[in-house]
């Protein structure tokens, strides 16, 4: 009898060859468990695909010599602003004048995102990682705006944030129908998106796949050193264990201020009086309530 594990492998890849494009497949590669993990099912499926990495500044050190010797074939995207010069985030924090935090995360966007150029890529998007993605991801997600005569299979489409539409299932008329309009837009397609954190871990195992050794150290999940969206006790632990990222988010601070200074910007009393002080907001020590939001609409600093 055919393991639960196993059908779910076949529908990941039968998934991945109904949407395969003739020019192949753009790999989001962050070199965490389900980028690996896609990029085996991609292997297994035998279509053409590249796979990239995009170079953010603040991924775990461990994390970066992973894909460097474990997947080499994986190529290395810099971001860079428009007069060729690298953006990372230490450049950035004092362009855009705050931190990054919770409601204002500049840095997935520049950093992170972007690279397609208008071509499908697969994710390793899974509706088990938060119930925001269960509610605004599917097995294909279409971005781009599409008119009403587009959408022809009400039942398996739906609308959802910035314009995106999802196909909840695959099956063949929902397929045609994601034909017709993946031409015109850019889309996702996710052959993991039901996969559980066991099933992730089974084939791993399962597959021998090389996976980040800090997962062997406890870490669940990997990502940029210091994102706001990891609790505060993740936070922490990270900077004790990478003390240098502490150190250059401060310089970071530091150069903002005089950013901030330049530009007329107020000072908003003891909390962003010194580097440190930043700090301590940024990492939401003695943060009264409310004041995480004080900086909703300082996001006004272009990117040259």
């Amino acid at each position: 009898m055919q393991s639960e594990l196993s059908r779910k492998v076949q529908t990941s890849i039968e998934r991945i060859k109904a949407f395969a494009p003739e020019e192949g497949y753009y790999l989001a590669f962050s070199g965490g468990k389900d980028s690996v993990v896609c990029k085996a099912l991609l292997d297994m499926a035998g279509v053409k695909y590249d796979a990239h990495y995009r170079v953010t500044s603040v991924d775990p050190p461990e994390l970066v010599r992973f894909i460097r010797d474990k997947h080499p074939d994986v190529a290395r995207d810099i971001p860079r602003y428009s007069d060729g010069k690298p953006i990372t985030m230490w450049n950035l924090i004092p362009r855009k004048l705050v931190p990054p935090i919770r409601n204002l995360r500049y840095c997935c966007q520049i950093l992170k995102e972007g690279g397609y150029d208008g071509r499908k890529g697969i994710t390793g998007v899974r509706w088990a990682e938060s119930a925001n993605r269960r509610a605004n991801q599917g097995v294909v997600t279409i971005f781009g705006n599409k008119s009403r005569k587009e959408i022809q299979d009400r039942e398996n489409f739906r609308e959802a944030t910035k314009g995106g539409l999802i196909l909840v299932n695959d099956n063949d008329e929902s397929r045609r129908t994601v034909e017709q309009c993946y031409k015109r837009n850019l889309t996702n397609v996710n052959p993991i998106i039901e996969w559980e954190d066991s099933d992730v871990w089974q084939f791993i195992k399962g597959e021998s796949i090389p996976y980040c050794s800090l997962y062997d150290e406890g870490f669940q999940r990997l990502g940029c050193i210091g994102c706001p969206l990891a609790s505060k006790k993740n936070r922490e632990r990270e900077f004790l264990r990478w003390p240098k990222y502490k150190t250059a988010y401060l310089k970071a601070f530091g150069r903002m201020l005089v950013e901030r200074e330049k530009r007329g910007k107020e000072r908003r009393d003891d909390m962003f009086s010194t580097p440190q002080a930043v700090y301590n907001w940024w990492m939401e020590y003695d943060t009264l309530p409310g004041q995480i939001d004080l900086f909703e609409e300082e996001d006004d600093a272009e990117i040259h």
